[in-house]
């Protein structure tokens, strides 16, 4: 899928005034964009803060003029504030979950009310509170299958927000999963740089899964975070789930992990669309 961005920066869709922002939209739609995905952001969590950033106004018209089309939008919000903001305009989903405070009854209900999805990329705000994912590279079953720069990468931390507390990450989504708030795993993983540590694909979704549990998700939720749950908010209906008639995109694992999330590191086989696909065809670190 394709998701098109508009916020105030050089070299992506930008936008300064409520004109704009709609009239953005269709020509993203036009060059194919599934999602229109809004950046609620002036840079507090990044060490940056005071960049120029969406206004309410700029940001509700984007959004409004989405949903005319009929497509879905999601809001990059990684404050309380930018998170508001979102809730307001009437985004479908948050893809992230704020970490500059600990959470409210008051803006936990506001996201319920809003019938919003929340991506809270943990793996990402821990990346940028200093914490590495060398526990990860260092598993057996992770480590054969990076390559040096994703090793690297996934050892080293984004390291912008030191200040911030997992904790109150953990607590903010064990509160939204409690209020019914539909959660879904995401990484935000990016390119094989250490500037963007902490993360690297295919085994940060692994880890995302563990993180969503430590933070109270059973792990039937966890697994329904990265599959029907997703599919679902996502309107896929021919994916996510085991039934006739759907894509027979499938993992078989060694363990069972309704009780252990990190046996979805024991892949024994993967089907796509069917197929199984051959060993030395299964994308690290997969295999």
């Amino acid at each position: 899928m394709q998701a098109a961005t508009v916020r105030l920066a050089t070299g992506w869709a930008f936008s300064s005034t409520p004109e704009e922002a709609a009239a953005f939209v269709p020509q993203l739609l036009a060059r194919g964009s599934d999602f229109i995905k809004f950046m609620i952001d002036d840079g507090t969590v990044e060490g940056h803060p005071g960049l120029p950033s969406l206004d309410q106004a700029t940001l509700n018209a984007g959004v409004a003029e989405a949903k005319k089309y009929g497509v879905l939008t999601v809001a990059h919000a990684l404050t309380v504030d930018a998170t508001r903001m979102a809730v307001e305009a009437g985004a479908d989903g948050l893809t992230h979950v704020f970490m500059d405070q600990p959470h409210t009854a008051e803006i936990i209900g506001l996201i319920r009310d809003a019938g919003m999805f929340v991506i809270p990329c943990i793996s990402l705000n821990a990346s940028m509170m200093g914490i590495t994912g060398s526990a990860l590279a260092d598993d057996p079953r992770v480590a054969a299958r990076l390559d040096d720069q994703w090793d690297r990468t996934l050892r080293s931390s984004y390291d912008r927000y030191p200040q911030g507390r997992l904790d109150e990450v953990y607590d903010t989504v064990r509160a939204l999963d409690a209020a019914g708030v539909d959660v879904l795993a995401g990484t935000d993983v990016s390119m094989p740089e250490t500037f963007f540590g902490g993360l690297a694909h295919g085994a940060s979704l692994h880890h995302e899964l563990q993180y969503l549990v430590a933070a109270g998700l059973t792990p039937s939720r966890a697994l329904r975070a990265a599959t029907a749950t997703t599919a679902r908010r996502f309107r896929l209906s021919d994916r996510g789930r085991i039934a006739e008639g759907l894509r027979a995109d499938l993992l078989l694992v060694d363990g069972d992990p309704t009780s252990d999330i990190g046996d979805t590191l024991n892949t024994r086989a993967v089907w796509r669309r069917g197929h199984r696909l051959a060993a030395d065809s299964i994308p690290a670190p997969l295999k």
